[in-house]
């Protein structure tokens, strides 16, 4: 099963053309490649914010909770 590269329709492997946009379907390969695509860098990059946000929380809930004990 192929996926067209402008529409990401699927479709049988002997089709030349998309079903649904009709366009021609040479790079298919390339399609394949892309599926298989890392995890985007703005992904890492929030996540490491949230924890840094957290750890920030509780490290600030520490000092100011142990200046009143």
């Amino acid at each position: 099963m192929k996926i067209c590269p402008l529409c990401h329709t699927k479709f049988e492997d002997s089709a030349e053309f998309c079903p649904n946009c009709k366009a021609q379907l040479e790079d298919c390969e390339e399609v394949k490649k892309e599926e298989q695509k890392r995890v985007p860098r703005s992904f890492w990059i929030a996540l490491f914010g949230t924890f840094a946000f957290i750890g920030g929380m509780i490290l600030l809930y520490k000092v100011v909770y142990g200046a009143l004990m």
